[in-house]
């Protein structure tokens, strides 16, 4: 669950800057290996939490709608998690 918080975070902050994100923006800020990163982006793809475009030099990834409504639905549980003094 956290890692696929990362991932939209980071997702989210690097459209923010215009682009989007590229997989070594992902690789960097998320600190996974590439298997597993292309894994878990690919099942974020399908269950329409990211689009993804190809590109020349690698894929540009952006959050989707329903991405930013899971984002935020994540978010607040990690805010109650915290007020409540666990770990995620």
């Amino acid at each position: 669950m956290m890692i696929v918080s990362d991932i939209l975070k980071v997702v989210k902050e690097e459209g923010s800057k215009g682009e989007g994100a590229r997989i070594s923006s992902l690789l960097r800020k998320a600190n996974l290996p590439y298997n597993r990163l292309t894994e878990i982006t690919d099942r974020m793809v399908s269950n329409g939490l990211l689009e993804v475009t190809p590109q020349e030099r690698g894929s540009i990834y952006r959050i989707t709608p329903k991405g930013e409504e899971v984002l935020d639905s994540l978010i607040k549980f990690e805010e109650f998690a915290k007020a409540f003094g666990l770990r995620l």
